[in-house]
């Protein structure tokens, strides 16, 4: 998770030391192109993705390792035109990794002279994901309108016998639910529930001070259709990113149904006791942890992943990192992948605006 690395810098020889604040000072490097893996290499620093020494990497690695090590090691992984894997190669590869961790800091050289690098054909369209954080309470109240919703017990057979389950406008403006003793806590902002399933997981901080973990519990299957695709082409936005949307919301309260509603994919929750789990199982990790459609890279794989992400003091800046596929999504498919980038403001806003393209390799022990 991003926690806003900071610099001090102290006056020499003055009585009295200053403390100087500066934002990140990451190595010099180039924006992220289709490139070469020696030139990927290059400008591959820990730094990039908040770490101090790659062997940080470690607990997220062994999370990997624990997953794959399940599997039938002959097993095929993934076969697909540019990628037959099996799970014994994957173990092989993360094996090798951890082995290097140590070393990997004085000698980034060894990602090469260890791993084949095979290219994702056509690069990958980056977006992010993250922990927001909910305004909500306990019990139905002035000021907390929207009611957030445990996963209804008829869900599975219901599924089984139709397909899906109510839709947003049937459960939100209709109530379908309504009254049933299905509410987890009522919400401030319906904006912000909405936004919270898209992500999957998060956290409420309620009126009493107290904090509660949330986690995904099940989907009506609906087809999902992103808001900000829905406000570009009604003419409404732009750009259609998390940040301009909620302006235009807190612009236009009179019209937010209108646009939410249009999207009729709802998900239910369930309480937890840690933050956002992934399809392993496992907690995920800032900056380390993707979702990708494991039909296309499996989950286990090792991925350097390299895009050019916003940033809400640089502007552009260049991420090169190493990845791990942790996670999946209804919205990843193929050619994409999603950046779990932690769950504090920078991570809020990175997530929220980036839609970029770049290229990935999958790393595989020579």
């Amino acid at each position: 998770m991003w926690a806003g690395l900071c610099l001090l810098t102290l006056s020499a020889g003055c009585a009295k030391k200053e403390v100087v604040s500066q934002e990140p000072q990451l190595p010099p490097s180039p924006p992220v192109a289709f490139e070469a893996p020696e030139r990927f290499v290059q400008y591959l620093f820990p730094v990039n993705q908040e770490l101090t020494s790659w062997k940080e990497m470690g607990p997220t690695l062994r999370k990997s390792l624990g997953y794959v090590n399940s599997k039938p090691a002959g097993a095929v992984a993934v076969k697909r035109p540019g990628l037959t894997i099996t799970w014994g190669r994957m173990a092989r590869t993360l094996r090798t990794l951890q082995s290097l961790l140590p070393e990997l800091d004085a000698h980034p050289e060894l990602f090469l002279r260890h791993f084949e690098w095979v290219e994702v054909n056509g690069g990958i369209n980056y977006s992010g994901y993250y922990e927001p954080v909910i305004r909500a309470s306990r019990t139905p109240k002035p000021g907390y309108p929207q009611p957030l919703y445990a996963r209804p017990p008829e869900l599975t057979s219901y599924l089984a016998r139709h397909g899906r389950y109510h839709d947003r406008k049937a459960i939100d403006i209709k109530g379908v639910l309504k009254g049933r003793g299905l509410e987890l806590a009522w919400a401030a902002d319906p904006v912000d529930v909405f936004f919270l399933q898209i992500q999957g997981s998060g956290r409420l901080q309620f009126d009493d001070g107290t904090q509660a973990y949330v986690n995904y519990n099940g989907q009506n299957r609906h087809k999902y259709k992103s808001s900000g695709r829905i406000m570009r082409e009604k003419g409404l936005l732009r750009e259609g990113h998390i940040f301009e949307q909620r302006r235009w919301f807190k612009e236009h309260p009179e019209r937010m149904w209108e646009i939410l509603t249009e999207n009729p994919s709802y998900v239910f929750f369930k309480f937890g006791h840690r933050g956002p789990t992934g399809a392993m199982g496992h907690v995920v990790d800032g900056w380390m942890s993707l979702a990708t459609d494991r039909n296309f890279l499996p989950l286990g794989a090792v991925v350097a992943y390299g895009v050019n992400i916003p940033d809400p003091v640089r502007g552009v800046v260049p991420l090169r990192g190493i990845g791990f596929a942790q996670d999946v999504g209804g919205a990843i498919k193929k050619n994409r992948i999603d950046i779990f980038c932690g769950g504090d403001e920078r991570a809020e806003y990175v997530a929220s605006h980036l839609d970029a393209r770049g290229p990935a390799w999958v790393l595989v022990a020579k």
